[in-house]
């Protein structure tokens, strides 16, 4: 695989060097890439010195991609070419045999015998062709494969050899120009010596698939998972219009509302820049044959297609998608892309850095826009880890009673800060309750920031009443409830933002 490469590069830097594109079309050939041998093929058949061996491999190449018709016009074109070269009958007729035309295979092998009246393999395939189309038995035949008829034995086919290889293997005649036998496919230990005729039973090379199946069930499985993702996030945006203005009981609760927006734009930016990414590593990459440009753009829209919905979705699916993300790429490197190991690690590693790079920008930059200026990730980081589980976790908002629950109530509290701005400001918004037990003709509730009322509201008639109250950290507020002594109004508060009484 390494002269492959090696031979790759150097035509790709010397596209006139001719012999050597010839022998890497061979290679490419032998190895089942036969897309890839394919183009090779095609341009030295244009721009080369007309060389019948170019044109057998062409036409083979085309013969086990399982484009039959366009082998047989190139077969017949040859033969126009050099009429006398009884190999291209063989090839011709082989081809028309297996695309089901026995009578122009049939019609072939005449040709054939008509120029070598003694050909022994054109006599016993006409014999054997004439006697099938008699019965009218195609349905039931059976394909020549190769050179030999099905129904010869060892013994008969050794007689009829001409020069060349017999497979170790399989014991399958091959012609002297090529390296791999037509039977088995196996190596024939000469260095520029195979047989064309191969049936078309690995087109996609070593691997399951080929390179257009797998492009196919990528992009399939890529516009699937799309369409899981539009679902999610239409979900999100409903979701975060309904509840934009709204008290949060959980940090949970803050991740699921407050951050939609800067989760919906990451995943986007991932979607649109994934592809782009993978692409041009490997272009930068250097590595010998690189991947079809389609596979490698259509493999980053795969991946990310499966970690763009684990953002959407709630936790812990997005610390998930970290660790998917990491394993999915680096099996698509390596498998379908088909890097070797040293450089597969460093498309992996510098793809990992890249969107990794680009989603914490996207995110932070969203939120900045947000909330009004550019928030600093590292601060921010350090205390959204201590609010969750280090020396400043904040409790959920749970519903507490305060201290004096009898009219008159005059209760003073102390709001703090998390220590981020950013976040004070998204739980800066509580929910109060109060609920009056006895007669409250005369009860009203204010709301004091020092000496200016904030909130006023008369209780006469109502069994309660609910405020979402927006406050400012490190600032201390009065809760007054006034009018008819020795009422009994519990006030309820929940709150995200830490508070403490005044005594």
């Amino acid at each position: 695989m390494t002269e492959l490469w090696d031979l790759s590069a150097y035509v790709q830097e010397h596209p006139e060097d001719y012999p050597r594109r010839w022998r890497l079309a061979k290679k490419l050939y032998a190895a089942n890439e036969y897309l890839l041998a394919l183009e090779h093929l095609q341009m030295l058949q244009k721009e080369w010195t007309p060389k019948i061996n170019v044109r057998r491999y062409v036409a083979a190449t085309l013969y086990r991609l399982g484009r039959y018709p366009e082998s047989e016009e190139s077969l017949e074109r040859t033969i126009a070419e050099w009429p006398s070269e009884m190999g291209l009958y063989e090839q011709l007729a082989h081809v028309y045999n297996v695309d089901n035309k026995k009578d122009q295979a049939l019609a072939t092998w005449k040709r054939a015998l008509e120029i070598q009246p003694n050909h022994a393999l054109a006599q016993k395939a006409i014999a054997k062709l004439e006697a099938v189309l008699e019965q009218d038995k195609t349905d039931r035949s059976t394909p020549l494969w190769g050179l030999f008829p099905a129904d010869l034995t060892t013994e008969e086919k050794e007689e009829l050899m001409i020069t060349g290889t017999v497979c170790s293997h399989c014991g399958a005649q091959n012609s002297d120009e090529f390296e791999n036998c037509w039977q088995c496919n196996a190596e024939l230990h000469v260095q520029e010596k195979s047989f064309l005729n191969t049936p078309p039973i690995e087109v996609h090379g070593p691997y399951l698939l080929r390179a257009e199946t797998v492009v196919s069930l990528a992009l399939t499985t890529s516009l699937l998972l799309l369409a899981f993702s539009a679902f999610l996030g239409v979900r999100l945006y409903l979701k975060f219009s309904a509840n934009s203005d709204t008290v949060f009981y959980s940090l949970d609760d803050m991740y699921e509302i407050v951050l939609i927006p800067a989760r919906l734009m990451t995943g986007i930016v991932l979607l649109l820049c994934w592809p782009f990414i993978l692409y041009a590593l490997m272009r930068l990459s250097r590595i010998k044959i690189t991947p079809p440009g389609l596979l490698t753009a259509v493999s980053g829209l795969l991946l990310a297609s499966f970690v763009v919905p684990l953002i959407w979705l709630p936790m812990p699916f997005p610390i998930l998608a970290v660790f998917i993300s990491l394993v999915l790429s680096l099996g698509i490197i390596l498998l379908p892309l088909r890097i070797a190991p040293a450089p597969a690690l460093i498309i992996w590693v510098g793809q990992a850095v890249l969107i990794w790079l680009i989603g914490t920008s996207t995110f932070w930059l969203t939120e900045s826009y947000r909330y009004g200026q550019i928030l600093n990730p590292v601060r921010e980081l350090n205390i959204a880890t201590k609010t969750i589980n280090g020396s400043s976790t904040l409790a959920d908002a749970l519903p507490t009673r305060m201290p004096g629950a009898i009219t008159p109530i005059e209760q003073k509290i102390n709001w703090k800060s998390t220590g981020s701005d950013w976040l004070d400001a998204h739980i800066s918004l509580v929910e109060i309750a109060v609920r009056p037990e006895g007669d409250n003709d005369a009860l009203r509730f204010q709301i004091f920031e020092g000496s200016e009322l904030r909130y006023h509201e008369d209780l006469k008639n109502k069994q309660q009443i609910t405020v979402d109250f927006p406050l400012e950290p490190n600032t201390q507020y009065e809760f007054r409830v006034h009018g008819k002594d020795n009422e009994i109004v519990p006030v309820i508060i929940r709150s995200l933002l830490p508070y403490e009484f005044v005594h």
